[in-house]
């Protein structure tokens, strides 16, 4: 029997106020008793989670529909005309990308905003989301909101709050913004004015391309900088580099080709098939740049046309995937945390080489992202600073950067394919990656003849560090309260070894604290927020476990380092070997397989 506080809820939306089609898809789950579909959109409302608030398109207070981005947004209107006081607001930016929906989405979002009396300046066409980061600096104002879904599969759709920093919100300012939805009556209490009144009165703004060159030039003038550090070993690049992007059907094609072809000694061509916006992703079963699938169409088209690189975007280009040839011409496609080091190798290497390193340079990175980073940066004499997955974590330590004055933001990426340099976009960035990567290149060929090979020789100077993840999606009402469970079995009964590895130490970052076993000392964690997060740590191996903050899935990363005594082919099959070991072991004993 379906409860009745779910069939109340549920019943609101078959009432009038809801368009038509709301209330037919309602009244036939209804009619159907279709216990699991009523109880999993109605048993919440959708949650701002790691990347905002993201959901399956349908109706029903835990999906992604014209109601429930009106709440939010007539929550964040009230959040800000709260905040602002007395005083005038300056604004909102918008923009969204290529999935269904996003375009009616952002347009109601805009209709909120201005029938609240608030200015918007909204993208009319789709349009990356750190472009959106960057408007909200670049025009100084309040805030900002993406319509996007980043990387999830064609059913979802989401909102991204920006602050006026060009970050994505956080503690308390998300938390306010949350309090603020949940006072909204879903109809009755959403302000909106019809869109070309907005347009006629001049509260709603469509962006020209002025902010979009302003955008390509910041990042024209970055890579000209990093280029000049590198500029001796380029010389050693006879050939120019041929690169095959894939936007993935997504807003990487309307910036990332200009950005790439303002770099002198490369040949870009664009994936025909996957230039073009679709909703649907029609020729790829997945617009995840971290899958290598969504890679394959690209590595085909590349190999045809003797590429040495493919780029891949998601959909909102965020993020940025690669694959490059080995010594042997094959394509490989390289992990997050393999480009993140990769990138950050070559922009200290040309910062140590010009002088532009800025006072107390820092790199910023995640907790669950490869410790190899923090090898490399020692080399330079560069601070690397861990924080929670999500980059508003790193805006957020920018910022603090910045009102401190005592370090110098330069470099940050986390092992889900997401990078960022400078500091005039405040979200991780495809676009400023794609560009980079393309440096990377073709320093790669220039030094070491290709990337693998470079690749190699950093393995070499520092040791092996390979990382792993596995996913399980629980889905529904049903999956909530099991990673809710597994959780808690796993704080309150950790394992004691792993594979015969003893664990040495403990990190939980929901109690913020930091056991050693063998001592049995507990340290607090400083300088992190709470989050549901567990780290078991034995001599050699790391593995973290959280729920996703976007998805309804527990996470696990792996991550092991050992020294390279003989092949690198060699050591990281034994790695393999070892993580299979691990994982199946700690899979079995938490009841995952």
């Amino acid at each position: 029997m379906i409860s009745e506080d779910i069939l109340k809820k549920a019943r609101e939306w078959t009432a009038p106020g809801f368009d038509d089609e709301t209330r037919r898809e309602i009244e036939e789950l209804i009619m159907k008793n279709d216990e699991s579909e009523l109880v999993d959109r109605f048993y919440r409302e959708l949650e701002f989670g790691t990347g905002g608030m993201r959901g399956i398109m349908a109706a029903g207070t835990n999906r992604m529909n014209l109601y429930t981005v009106g709440k939010a947004t007539q929550g964040y209107a009230d959040y800000l005309k709260s905040k602002a006081g007395m005083g005038k607001l300056r604004g909102v930016a918008l923009a969204f990308d290529s999935r269904n929906n996003s375009k009616l989405f952002a347009m109601e979002a805009a209709r909120v905003l201005a029938g609240n009396g608030i200015k918007v300046f909204i993208f009319p066409e789709l349009r990356p989301t750190p472009l959106l980061s960057f408007t909200v600096r670049h025009l100084g104002i309040d805030g900002g909101i993406v319509i996007t879904a980043s990387h999830n599969p064609k059913e979802y759709n989401g909102y991204k709050v920006y602050g006026e920093d060009g970050g994505q919100v956080v503690w308390p300012e998300d938390e306010q913004i949350v309090e603020h939805v949940k006072r909204v009556d879903i109809i009755r209490g959403v302000k909106r004015i019809p869109y070309e009144d907005g347009i006629r009165t001049g509260l709603i703004k469509e962006l020209g391309d002025d902010v979009e060159r302003a955008y390509l030039e910041n990042v024209q003038s970055f890579l000209l900088k990093v280029k000049k550090g590198i500029s001796g070993e380029l010389e050693n690049l006879k050939k120019k580099i041929r690169v095959v992007f894939t936007p993935l059907h997504g807003t990487g094609i309307t910036l990332v080709p200009a950005a790439l072809r303002s770099i002198e000694s490369v040949d870009l061509i664009c994936e025909p098939d996957q230039s073009s916006p679709d909703g649907n992703f029609t020729t790829t079963p997945s617009p995840n740049p971290e899958e290598s699938i969504a890679l394959s169409r690209a590595i085909g088209l590349a190999g045809r046309e003797d590429a040495d690189l493919v780029i891949a975007t998601d959909p909102d280009c965020d993020r940025m995937g690669l694959a490059a040839r080995d010594s042997t011409g094959s394509f490989v496609v390289l992990s997050g945390n393999q480009i993140g080091c990769l990138l950050a190798w070559v922009l200290l290497r040309s910062y140590s080489k010009s002088g532009k390193f800025p006072p107390n340079p820092v790199i910023i990175t995640t907790i669950v992202s490869t410790e190899l980073i923090h090898a490399i940066a020692v080399d330079f004499n560069v601070s690397v600073v861990d924080v929670l997955t999500g980059f508003k974590y790193f805006a957020a330590k920018i910022r603090e950067f910045e009102e401190r004055g005592n370090r110098n933001f330069i470099y940050g990426f986390e092992e889900s394919y997401g990078y960022l340099a400078d500091t005039f976009v405040r979200d991780k960035d495809g676009v400023i990656g794609s560009s980079l990567a393309v440096l990377m290149v073709m320093y790669a060929v220039a030094t070491s003849g290709s990337v693998i090979e470079m690749l190699h020789n950093i393995y070499r100077k520092y040791g092996l560090y390979k990382e792993y993840g596995h996913s399980f999606t629980l889905e529904g009402a049903e999956g909530v309260e099991r990673i809710r469970l597994l959780m808690k079995e796993m704080r309150e009964n950790p394992p004691l070894s792993i594979t015969g590895n003893r664990i040495v130490k403990i990190r939980d970052f929901l109690l913020l604290t930091e056991k050693f076993v063998q001592e049995n000392e507990v340290r607090p964690i400083r300088g992190i927020p709470q989050s549901n997060v567990l780290q078991f740590y034995t001599d050699g191996i790391k593995v973290s476990v959280r729920p996703s903050g976007t998805e309804p899935k527990i996470k696990f990363y792996f991550a092991f380092k050992v020294p390279v005594s003989g092949s690198i082919e060699e050591t990281s099959a034994s790695l393999d070997e070892k993580y299979r070991q691990v994982s199946s072991e700690l899979f079995t004993r938490y009841g995952l397989v």
